[in-house]
């Protein structure tokens, strides 16, 4: 909407008071304060005393003339020019020149014409506030643009830089002198130059924003390499330049320096490939290899085989030694294996395999391509069992342990990955039976021969029946109000004649019998029970969280459980946590968005257990769209000493927070650690540190305790 203009004041300067009273009335008649001025010192007085917002200046006048005056004006101006239409004594070129080199904004020549006078004056203040709100505009532009830390640049359609802007941040090698009126393929590498020229034509066809990544070498010499050793590879940087079409030959282009994104993704990527413990290869990034192997040796008509290694008795170690010693023991044995299976000492002329990896716990695998005999499988599976066999020497301990190894192959034993790693397992629990320190080929026979844990099969079994599981829950705590939210249901077996039997012994079992979706329905109703109880009792709402097993994720009634749970217990969805693991989410994504949506619909919070030991895909994790992930305590175990940890748990934070996802910290055993985890933005923490797994009446002393901080 149109408003209209504020009054202007404006400084009347002429020796003749008749031309002075016209020009006052002139001005008056379209709203227009004016102030008079006899001769040309006066008007300068005048302008300095009273600023005017437009100056009428006669050219001749007795003393100093208008010439004289504007150009002292112009002199003493600080910052914006006040307007100045100068009244000249005719049409002549030189006197309107002379105006204008003087400073004028315009000119008026005598006869004047009066009714236009006050409109051409109007219009001139109009011309000159235009004026100063586009200067003031330009002046926040740059200085917007001064702030934007990338480069931007305009090119046109032939590839042409016609303006380059490097920002306050950017790394770019390029300078503006360098750039401007150059082709871009004199200043970017052929086939970085070609890419962008080709989506420069795309974004003004197109007219939609395209963009595009590209990695430039950092000026200066290259490292040198030690002698014997391969070149070090060229420090680079990493760009993005994204492209808008600004006309129908233009483009605006703005680079962003992406280094450090790169070395996120790029850690994310070792997170979700690489065992965090070792350094080597997952189980994600082995079954990746093994399908590829198994394309490449069908085309090729080639052989392999699959070497599946587990220590012997590494649980002792664990239980005597404590986890930290495992951990060191694990990494030396990595240390160890991969030294024994280079590619160089394998049967292999593939350099370029993975031939190692470690799949989770104290199981390793080894890929053996282009395989000619089977004995050369046995003599490596010989060379890994007594490369085992010396000790391991960890800070004061000296640790001996041996290897149980079993081999199947392809084709002869399976033609695809699950069969073949299954196989290969099989063996090896065959060559465990056969007394440790062996290393076994599959054989079908070997199905019907192993009967493991036929025993504890029958007494978890019964275990259901006359109610031997019990649940105890360990405290959830908000980092930032040090206060309960909830409680992890944890399943306990006391079994009548061995007592308390480890959940890491039966919960496998009951994983590969299928008794886990009777056992996990039992702990998801007794959870929701108790959770009510608590509730019943006058003690605030919490949520209780309840681990769901690959099986009973995969179960096509886990809706209709959760849902019949929910409802017989009266406990309100939101207040029901379900923890799913990497693996089980994984599996099979199609199966697991049409789960998750099931369960989204009902209310109950969904979480991701144990991040960062399964093989997620980050495209997958953002598609989930789950409430929480929950960090592994294998990365919290080493804080605050362990950098790589830390990078790692502050890196899984961050890409959680970006997914707008919350995350709970598992296994917080020191204050050290609670106190970096907070530094981190870490919003929920559980471990011994802040409470055991307890039962229920220790719970509900807990939660009478409330308004006393936990974290003491």
């Amino acid at each position: 909407m149109a408003t209209s203009p504020k009054r202007g004041l404006v400084l009347v300067a002429d020796d003749d008071p008749t031309m002075r009273l016209l020009m006052l009335e002139m001005l008056a008649q379209v709203g227009l304060d004016a102030i008079e001025a006899e001769d040309g010192v006066q008007a300068l007085a005048s302008f300095q005393s009273v600023t005017p917002d437009l100056v009428l200046l006669d050219v001749d006048m007795p003393g100093m003339d208008g010439f004289s005056v504007c150009r002292e004006i112009r002199r003493l101006e600080a910052q914006a020019a006040v307007p100045i239409i100068m009244v000249t004594g005719g049409d002549e070129l030189e006197s309107v020149t002379r105006a204008y080199e003087a400073g004028a904004t315009d000119f008026v020549s005598k006869p004047i014409n009066w009714p236009i006078l006050g409109h051409r004056v109007l219009y001139v203040l109009r011309a000159s506030d235009a004026i100063s709100r586009l200067r003031i505009a330009d002046a926040q532009h740059r200085a917007v643009l001064a702030a934007i830390p990338d480069t931007f640049f305009r090119m046109n359609k032939d590839g042409y830089y016609l303006d380059y802007e490097q920002g306050h941040e950017a790394s770019n090698v390029f300078s503006t002198d360098l750039c401007v009126g150059r082709h871009l393929s004199q200043v970017l590498p052929p086939d970085i130059a070609g890419h962008m020229l080709e989506q420069v034509h795309t974004v003004l066809d197109t007219q939609h924003i395209r963009s595009l990544d590209y990695q430039l070498p950092l000026p200066g010499p290259a490292p040198r390499a030690r002698q014997g050793e391969h070149p070090a590879p060229l420090p680079v940087r990493h760009f993005e330049a994204r492209l808008v079409a600004t006309g129908p030959d233009e483009v605006l282009g703005l680079v962003r320096d992406i280094s450090e994104r790169k070395r996120s993704e790029e850690q994310i990527r070792r997170l979700a490939y690489c065992d965090s413990l070792t350094g080597i290869p997952n189980r994600q990034a082995f079954l990746e290899t093994l399908e590829a192997e198994l394309v490449r040796s069908r085309k090729a008509n080639k052989k392999f085989a699959v070497l599946f290694m587990d220590l012997d008795a590494f649980k002792r170690i664990n239980d005597t030694l404590g986890h930290d010693v495992g951990d060191h023991l694990l990494k030396a044995v990595s240390e160890r294996l991969r030294e024994t299976t280079r590619p160089g000492d394998l049967v292999s002329r593939n350099e370029g395999a993975t031939n190692l990896a470690r799949l989770g716990g104290d199981e390793f695998t080894i890929l053996i391509p282009d395989l000619e005999r089977v004995e050369n499988a046995l003599n490596v599976a010989h060379r890994v069992k007594e490369a085992m066999r010396r000790p391991f020497l960890l800070d004061a301990h000296e640790i001996f342990v041996t290897a149980s190894i079993g081999i199947s192959l392809y084709p002869e034993d399976g033609e695809d990955c699950n069969s073949l790693l299954k196989y290969a397992d099989t063996a090896m629990y065959h060559a465990k039976n056969c007394g440790k320190n062996n290393a076994k080929l599959y054989s079908s026979s070997l199905t019907m021969q192993i009967m493991s844990h036929v025993k504890l099969e029958v007494g978890l079994r019964k275990a259901l029946q006359n109610d031997e599981l019990y649940l105890l829950y360990q405290p959830q705590i908000d980092v930032a109000s040090s206060r309960i939210v909830g409680f992890e249901a944890l399943v306990r077996w006391r079994h009548p004649e061995r007592g308390v039997i480890s959940p890491t012994e039966f919960i496998p079992l009951a994983e590969e019998t299928g008794l886990i979706v009777p056992i996990g329905e039992w702990v998801l109703r007794n959870a929701c029970q108790q959770a009510m109880a608590w509730q019943l009792q006058g003690k605030p709402p919490v949520r209780v969280a309840v681990n769901l097993s690959a099986k009973q994720f995969k179960d096509e009634n886990l809706t209709q459980s959760v849902i019949s749970a929910l409802h017989d217990t009266g406990l309100p969805p939101e207040l029901l946590e379900l923890e799913l693991t990497e693996g089980t989410l994984m599996d099979d994504a199609r199966a697991t968005m049409s789960t998750l949506e099931q369960l989204r619909a009902i209310g109950v919070y969904l979480s991701i257990d144990d991040f960062g030991t399964g093989y997620s895909s980050m495209n997958y994790l953002k598609r989930f769209d789950v409430r929480a992930l929950k960090i592994d305590k294998s990365f919290i175990s080493g804080l605050p000493l362990d950098s790589e940890n830390a990078a790692i748990t502050r890196a899984i934070i961050a890409m959680a927070h970006g997914l707008k996802m919350a995350v709970v910290a598992e296994g917080v055993e020191t204050d050290a650690q609670l106190v970096l985890l907070e530094q981190y933005g870490c919003d929920m923490v559980q471990g011994y540190y802040l409470g055991h797994p307890s039962p229920p009446d220790t719970i509900h002393r807990m939660l009478a305790n409330q308004c006393t901080p936990v974290m003491t």
